[in-house]
């Protein structure tokens, strides 16, 4: 993750840490290892990490293994 990858066209499809883990009913620390594992993307900007939202979103509707299994 660095600066150049993050696409700031994208924020409105994107969600901070903290964001991400209240939908996923996680613990922040918890997106943050999936994010190291590779099961979300991320992009960092300056000092905000950014998880892509449709990731979230399939987690949060059952397609993943997080929260609510």
């Amino acid at each position: 993750m660095n600066d150049e990858q993050f696409k700031p066209e994208l924020a409105d499809e994107s969600l901070r840490v903290k964001e991400a883990a209240a939908m996923l009913k996680v613990n922040p620390r918890t997106v943050w290892r999936m994010i190291a594992d590779g099961q979300l993307t991320a992009s960092r900007f300056r000092h905000c990490t950014r998880v892509i939202r449709s990731q979230v979103m399939s987690y949060v509707k059952g397609n993943g293994k997080v929260g609510g299994v």
